[in-house]
């Protein structure tokens, strides 16, 4: 046991000193649009100095959106991938930034704006400490190389792809999966997103994992079995707890601008808990997503035209 409480300690290790070296390209910032895809918010004149234009499912939406002083487009396409797909069509730009409509507004999105000819992400920081344990597995993937992905709060797609991204968003109907797919490399922003919680706590992390599954199998499989194997070997020295309330102190740090004392406490159930969403995850196929079930990314799931 004593070699795989090595392997994991030194892994660990390796990674934080990877998450503290992240720095954002060197990109000057070009013509960029910030595009948000939502049914409809409360509060829209918090979004007028953070969003460019809004894409709504109906005309009333709209004219919500457009009295507080937002500019609308309406989905020709139908859920959130299409949303995206018709602002990729509609508008014109040299980046294309999406953000989700509970994302809050940070220097996050400044360095999206520099990722000019680029795929760029950055990740979250949910605004609830118990779902936030959960989600903070996932940036442990976003700094390697080979199992980076777009994270569809936030991020930052380049206008010589558009065409491409859009084609492969009417096929998806999950946006971080589609735009995966056709990024070939993707710029792992070093700030976290703050984000608003998501309601049903387990079902989030249920559809989470489940959709890393249908993504990247291979990736799945790594994080099932790097959790549980974190856990055994964590019972059996208490010390790699610590590393994980450093890396945690880090990412809030990132994200908040102050260390969440609170979250770092939390930090002890963050690879237990992960475990336990993946290994529930097993006999899943599907996941529900925005009203509709989604079982992978095909021609069958076309968004309708």
């Amino acid at each position: 046991m004593l070699p795989l409480i090595a392997a994991i300690a030194i892994y660990d290790f390796i990674h934080l000193l990877t998450e503290i070296r992240i720095r954002p390209g060197r990109l000057a910032p070009c013509r960029s649009v910030v595009v948000m895809a939502t049914r409809g918010v409360k509060g829209w004149g918090r979004y007028r100095d953070f969003v460019d234009y809004v894409v709504v499912d109906d005309r009333r939406t709209a004219e919500e959106a457009e009295a507080a002083g937002l500019r609308a487009l309406l989905n020709k396409y139908g859920g959130k991938s299409g949303a995206l797909a018709t602002a990729l069509e509609e508008l014109e730009a040299e980046l294309y930034i999406f953000v989700d409509d509970d994302a809050v507004p940070g220097p996050w999105l400044d360095l999206l704006r520099r990722s000019c000819g680029r795929f760029a992400t950055a990740y979250r920081w949910v605004l609830d400490r118990f779902q936030n344990a959960f989600s903070l597995g996932g940036f442990d993937w976003m700094v390697w190389k080979k199992t980076r992905f777009m994270y569809g709060g936030a991020m930052a797609i380049p206008g010589h792809r558009r065409r491409e991204v859009a084609e492969a968003l009417k096929v998806c109907p999950v946006d971080d999966m589609a735009v995966t797919a056709v990024a070939e490399d993707i710029e792992v922003l070093p700030y976290l997103v703050p984000m608003e919680p998501a309601d049903g706590a387990w079902e989030f992390f249920i559809r989470q994992a489940t959709a890393a599954k249908i993504g990247n199998a291979a990736l799945w499989a790594m994080e099932l079995v790097y959790y549980g194997l974190w856990t055994a070997a964590a019972v059996l020295f208490p010390p790699l707890f610590l590393l994980q309330a450093a890396r945690t102190a880090l990412r809030s740090r990132r994200a908040l601008g102050r260390v969440d004392w609170v979250q770092v406490l939390l930090s002890p159930i963050e690879r237990p808990l992960q475990f336990a969403v993946f290994l529930a995850t097993i006999p899943r196929r599907c996941f529900r997503w925005r009203g509709r079930i989604v079982c992978g990314c095909s021609r069958q799931s076309r968004l309708p035209s």
